[in-house]
């Protein structure tokens, strides 16, 4: 360091009153003339620069390069909880004094102690999750009802965080003073990819701030705005999401209330962009006249692949415009109208507009009126239109008939398709109900290993061959594609309720740590199981009877009922119990999950086993 630059910070440290000292004023470096920002600029831009590329510019981004050994073995296993380390006073903050230090840390930890340091000036407790996410590149921290001075301290060590892409902070009230606070450190951060706002309170003023800087930066690929009290008269607020960003793909603003002229705004603004991929508008009472604008805007729109609408009240009309936009759009393949007012008539409408369309894949219309007679019309126009590209029909709730039943298996036989229905006229289905009830009670750890007992297979075994990207974890989209590809006999509520008692800390991802201490406990009741069986007590009267004896009741009534169930179900027990050297199961759900072909199993008697497992079909339940 020059003498001259000695000198000018010295004169900077002069004029800093300790008892006015603000981390905040450190990290908003915009305003070049205040000396907290020349300060915190001299400290952060030491080492060499790593730029990141945006919309149109380039944000210098500083970064000290460090060894592997110092990345390893440096002071990582510090503790959250004990402030005591960092000295008290504003000399904690003497950024010349303690340079030598700081060139030793490597940046992740750099942000941990501004972190911790901010929690400290602003007097509110460290959060450990926060904390150690610092130095990865997921971060959730939701329903903790935070304040706005802990948002402040998190923002602060945000700043000059290059690791985290993924940042969910749904659920914590942070209000606009909040959001604005976290706005100025996107301002700076351009690292972070994935954000989930969701259920905040942030109002249009909130979202506004958040709005601004994401189109500014245009850096960000994810963004959740869900349920934050957004009227029809701030759909304007959220229009340049759609029109002015090119790198925002993902997009969800459910649970406001847009309202039909948000409605409007919305569909305008699909128009214009040619990048987003999924867009979630549902519940938002867009009704007749909203849901025409947004089908007016789909019918032009050249790059949505996914569009959730549903709970907004189509009717007729809705269901007019969308389908004229559905002969038109070539691009989207989801499309979710549950809960939309549908009726047969409504249905005739979506069809002919289906007759037209080859790229939609998946089309859900479940808790719709759309009676028994309209699923079969529905179900008849996949049979006799080969060229629809519909692989997933969801009907969820829909009273079908047992012709319906017969129909589906003739169809599956032929093309790929999944369908989820409701119960089948004429069929007693009120034990099913009971059994599922009564194991939803039962521990959901003791349920998938007896259900992976009676089919076959091992529960880890299982978890492993979904874990693609070997993260250890498994979210609860991956964990539910498990279930169903393995036919277990519950329905789609009774899974989501199994996989929400398995994501005990609410985190979203279910930990392999957590299935090998519920596999020890495992053992321990099967030891009280065989005790009963060699004595006189009841199976029933242990956890793991119970469990057995209900899973085995609704799997037979669930073939009973359903012929293409049975088949799946079969046609996989036969390939589970062949024995072909040391292949695992993981690998042969790898195959099953990798290539499905159209043709059934018995048309190739002679194939190998994974021949076999290629061309199993599983069942939705």
């Amino acid at each position: 360091m020059t003498s001259q630059e000695d000198r000018r910070l010295s004169e900077i440290r002069d004029m800093l009153d300790p008892k006015e000292f603000d981390i905040w004023g450190l990290i908003r470096r915009s305003n070049q003339t205040d000396p907290y920002i020349l300060m915190a600029k001299h400290r952060m831009n030491k080492s060499p620069t790593k730029r990141a590329k945006t919309a149109g510019k380039l944000i210098g981004r500083r970064r000290r390069r460090v060894s592997t050994a110092e990345s390893v073995d440096g002071d990582s296993n510090r503790s959250v909880a004990s402030l005591d380390m960092y000295d008290d006073g504003p000399e904690d903050f003497d950024f010349d004094a303690e340079e030598e230090v700081h060139d030793m840390r490597t940046p992740t930890e750099h942000c941990q102690d501004m972190y911790v340091k901010a929690c400290k000036e602003y007097g509110v407790h460290p959060v450990a999750n926060f904390h150690h996410a610092l130095k990865t590149d997921k971060c959730v921290l939701r329903h903790r009802q935070m304040t706005a001075d802990e948002i402040k301290a998190i923002a602060v060590a945000l700043v000059g965080n290059g690791s985290i892409e993924t940042l969910d902070l749904s659920d914590n009230d942070m209000g606009p003073k909040g959001t604005e606070y976290l706005a100025d450190a996107l301002r700076e951060n351009t690292f972070i990819r994935n954000l989930g706002l969701a259920d905040n309170n942030l109002g249009a003023e909130g979202v506004k701030c958040i709005v601004d800087i994401i189109v500014k930066q245009d850096t960000v690929n994810s963004l959740s705005i869900a349920g934050n009290g957004l009227r029809e008269c701030d759909a304007e607020v959220i229009r340049p999401l759609i029109e002015n960003t090119i790198h925002l793909k993902h997009l969800d603003i459910s649970h406001n209330q847009l309202r039909e002229a948000g409605g409007e705004m919305i569909g305008e603004a699909l128009l214009y962009n040619d990048t987003m991929e999924s867009l979630d508008l549902s519940w938002n009472h867009l009704r007749r006249d909203g849901a025409c604008f947004i089908a007016d805007g789909l019918s032009e729109n050249i790059c949505l692949k996914k569009l959730n609408i549903a709970w907004n009240g189509f009717y007729l009309d809705g269901c007019k415009a969308l389908a004229k936009a559905l002969e038109e759009n070539k691009t989207l393949t989801e499309l979710d109208l549950t809960c939309n007012r549908v009726s047969k008539e409504c249905l005739e409408k979506l069809i002919g507009g289906l007759k037209r369309n080859t790229t939609l894949e998946i089309l859900r219309l479940g808790w719709n009126p759309i009676t028994p007679q309209g699923a079969m019309t529905i179900l008849e126009f996949l049979r006799d239109y080969k060229s629809s590209g519909i692989k997933e029909l969801d009907l969820t709730d829909q009273l079908v008939e047992p012709a319906f039943v017969a129909l589906l298996g003739e169809i599956e036989a032929t093309r790929e398709l999944k369908v989820v229905f409701g119960q089948v006229k004429g069929q007693d289905t009120r034990g099913d109900d009971d059994d599922e009830k009564q194991l939803m009670d039962e521990n959901p750890i003791i349920v998938l290993m007896e259900f992976g007992k009676l089919m076959g297979f091992r529960l880890m075994d299982l978890f492993a061959a979904l874990d693609k990207d070997g993260s250890k974890s498994l979210d609860h989209d991956e964990i539910r594609t498990g279930l169903r590809m393995v036919n277990i006999p519950l329905s789609d509520k009774c899974i989501e309720v199994l996989i929400n008692k398995l994501d005990v800390d609410g985190d979203g991802e279910i930990d392999f740590g957590e299935l090998m201490a519920a596999q020890t406990e495992h053992r321990k009741k099967m030891s009280k199981f065989y005790a009963a069986q060699e004595g006189d007590v009841d199976i029933e009267d242990t956890e793991i009877g119970r469990v057995r004896i209900k899973l085995s009741r609704l799997m037979a009534k669930k073939m009973s009922g359903n012929p293409a169930f049975k088949r799946s179900v079969e046609q996989m027990k036969l390939l589970l119990h062949e024995q072909e050297g040391q292949q695992k199961f993981a690998e042969k759900m790898t195959d099953g999950l990798a290539q499905r072909a159209e043709r059934a199993a018995s048309k190739i008697p002679n194939s190998s086993f994974s021949e076999k497992m290629k061309v199993w079909k599983p069942m939705s339940t």
